[in-house]
């Protein structure tokens, strides 16, 4: 059964179903004072129309009778024409029932393709009215457009148009569920950041290549001042970004937050971030708060991320954000692939972003009026200094101590008296663009000392990033190879040759061949030998065929 159905069949019986046994004793009452106005105006010769006017006179004169002053004094005010008129019309047709506060009249008909017709409404194509109702007759049963139209429309929200089940469950929470209202002013500036990955709204020419890409922005946001303390720009959302988005904001505002608001992306939830000894929320002492994954509305930075697209990503050709032109975006497209456009570079775009993190920074403070972001943080940073003054950001992996040395990405390390701690293991905080040394903890924390390196070849490059790129080089052009085999083999299979089929083929043939007498057309005396072609067949098959290539460009 589908859900909307289930949810249909659960809901609360309304309508003339209400009686007196099942009222409120509130609802009583006012179905008592009405049933008093009713009978007398019903009772009074005239008419209705002269007996209300008279009512009325006598109630402003303060001259009615006291029973009818008791229940207008219970109703509150003496009710209008048409209002008088419907409860003597619901008197009549119901009686004191039909007086009722929560009285809604004659029942509904109760047609037999009410639920069929939720659940053709409510499947995932989205039909219209008309297309259930067709399916509905085909089905046999009797229904008609407006009637279709007219139940699922006197429908509870959630079932009706705009139900979870048309619209989909996530975006219904988004917008129509109601959701708390969030304020920050018991937070300091320095005290929590905000951070998450966004893929911009806009193709810039790949650095490299040329060719069209996005790329990925990571950025730490202030939660008290809303201000940006850290961003950068990569090809993925990946932990050496995040690491330098980081380190970035620790070291130019000199200050290391109390806790974090992340996403739960990859660049976040890792060893290298979040392992209890070696992560970088232990190194620091951060506190970390992980997003619940689909809930956008939580993040202060998703409304940052849309504000900065509508600022800066619509000023390029190349956007492909909310409310872009696709027409115009593929033509602009294909016009830089032929070598007719520029595309946008990423030095245009971070200058625009630079700009635009000025404006903002500067713009008032959504919660703090008279005051911009850059005010509030100024003014009532909570700052806490790091404890290296020399400030470099390390991530930390856990090593161990073998004859005085230790191995750390196919890279070997030593300090004089490290022999001290053979068998041990020790945390190595390294530089991820410098891996001529390396620094050494004890697991709690204490420093020891810096390890150098002790050898290095030339097969590994002298940075990690390096290293990791051409690691990724490396796996894009197996992946190409792989696929590139794939398809001379299924170009290969077409041409496969079965050799019993041509065998028994060529059996009849041969029998008639060796029938027949050769006949000499020319008589000469000496006739010169016709040398004997032989066709091995294996031979044939053997023979290398002519395929498709396919070239592949990086």
């Amino acid at each position: 059964m589908h859900p909307a159905v289930q949810r249909f069949n659960r809901l609360p019986s309304t309508g003339s179903e209400l009686s007196w046994q099942n009222a409120s004793e509130t609802a009583r009452k006012k179905a008592q004072s009405r049933a008093v106005l009713v009978r007398h105006l019903l009772t009074q010769e005239g008419g209705l129309p002269k007996a209300f006017e008279l009512l009325v006179t006598n109630y402003r004169a303060n001259l009615a009778p006291s029973t009818l002053m008791v229940a207008i004094e219970v109703l509150g005010k003496l009710p209008g024409r048409a209002t008088i008129y419907n409860w003597c019309n619901a008197y009549k047709d119901n009686g004191i029932n039909g007086l009722l506060p929560n009285h809604k009249g004659k029942a509904q008909t109760q047609y037999s393709w009410l639920a069929r017709s939720l659940e053709l409404y409510h499947s995932p194509n989205s039909p219209s009215f008309a297309q259930v109702s067709d399916q509905l007759n085909k089905e046999g049963y009797k229904a008609q457009h407006h009637q279709v139209r007219r139940f699922i429309n006197a429908l509870p929200h959630e079932l009706g148009p705009q139900s979870p089940y048309r619209m989909g469950a996530k975006l219904y929470r988004e917008k129509h569920k109601d959701h708390l209202l969030r304020s920050t002013d018991n937070i300091k500036p320095g005290v929590m950041y905000n951070g998450d990955g966004h893929t911009i709204d806009v193709y810039l020419a790949h650095p490299k290549t040329g060719k069209p890409y996005r790329a990925e922005l990571t950025a730490f946001q202030d939660v008290a001042s809303r201000c940006i303390v850290g961003w950068e720009l990569g090809y993925a959302e990946s932990t050496i970004d995040t690491l330098a988005a980081i380190s970035r904001a620790i070291k130019v505002h000199n200050n290391v937050p109390a806790m974090f608001y992340l996403d739960n992306g990859s660049g976040y939830k890792n060893k290298l971030m979040n392992d209890d000894t070696t992560g970088f929320y232990a190194q620091f002492e951060i506190d970390v708060i992980f997003a619940i994954p689909g809930n956008a509305r939580a993040k202060w930075i998703e409304r940052f991320f849309l504000h900065m697209e509508d600022r800066v990503g619509k000023k390029f050709s190349t956007y492909c954000g909310r409310h872009h032109n696709d027409r115009h975006k593929q033509l602009v497209l294909k016009e830089a692939k032929q070598g007719k456009r520029k595309l946008p570079s990423v030095d245009e775009w971070i200058a625009e972003f630079k700009a635009f993190l000025n404006d903002y920074h500067n713009s008032e403070h959504p919660e703090v009026k008279g005051k911009t972001r850059q005010q509030v943080w100024d003014e009532n940073v909570d700052r806490v200094p790091p404890v290296e003054g020399d400030f470099v950001m390390l991530p930390r992996e856990t090593v161990n101590i073998r004859r005085g040395r230790f191995r750390l990405h196919q890279r070997d390390y030593s300090a004089d008296f490290l022999h001290q701690f053979n068998g041990q293991e020790l945390i190595a905080a390294y530089d991820m663009h410098d891996d001529s040394y390396t620094k050494l903890y004890k697991l709690n924390g204490e420093f020891l000392m810096v390890a150098n390196l002790k050898s290095k070849t030339h097969a590994i490059p002298s940075s990690r990033v390096e290293q990791a790129q051409q690691k990724r080089l490396t796996g894009r052009e197996k992946r190409l190879q792989v696929h590139l085999q794939e398809v001379r083999a299924q170009e290969a299979s077409t041409r496969i040759i079965d050799i019993d089929a041509v065998t028994e083929l060529a059996a009849p043939v041969n029998a008639i061949t060796e029938q027949l007498t050769p006949v000499n057309i020319f008589d000469f005396d000496v006739a010169p030998a016709v040398p004997q072609h032989e066709i091995d067949l294996n031979e044939l098959l053997d023979q290398p065929l002519l395929r498709k290539e396919h070239s592949y460009e990086l």
